[in-house]
């Protein structure tokens, strides 16, 4: 028997496996300074919310000698999170400008209880989110955790 079930946040791998993408993922990184070689633990995080059809990403990925990159709204001003689309059991935000050659595109993907972000040319870090020098967003593996993300009003 097939069970036909609604999708609801819900991200399916296989026939019937199921992971909610909704949720904190974050894990703790220890960050020196380049100046005065002193370190300390800092949260990366980001935090998967889904409001009727829409899915919002709000978080900090935190870099080496204390830069940080904001995932959340790219309009100056505005502290609200980032809405992405569902595309084909990932979450994808897209921006391009032609008139100054940027090709945005920052995508979520999802497997093993972990979140994996994809900036393959760092567009979406350099001028949509305005990361630090030593802060990038591809590549940035966490996982996902049973506790309310640092800032969640949740």
């Amino acid at each position: 028997m097939i069970k036909f079930i609604p999708l609801t946040g819900l991200l399916f791998v296989g026939s019937m496996q199921a992971v909610a993408m909704e949720g904190c993922y974050l894990k703790s990184d220890e960050i020196t300074s380049l100046v005065s070689n002193e370190s300390e633990g800092k949260l990366t995080y980001i935090e998967v919310s889904k409001v009727a059809d829409d899915f919002f990403v709000d978080g900090v990925i935190q870099g080496g000698n204390f830069h940080v990159c904001h995932i959340g709204s790219p309009l100056e001003g505005d502290e609200d999170p980032l809405k992405m689309a569902y595309v084909d059991s990932t979450l994808v935000y897209s921006e391009d400008d032609p008139e100054y050659d940027i090709n945005c595109k920052l995508v979520f993907s999802f497997e093993g209880g972990k979140l994996t972000i994809s900036d393959t040319n760092a567009h979406c870090a350099r001028y949509i989110f305005s990361c630090g020098a030593h802060a990038g967003l591809d590549g940035v593996v966490l996982p996902k955790v049973e506790r309310k993300c640092p800032g969640s009003d949740a």
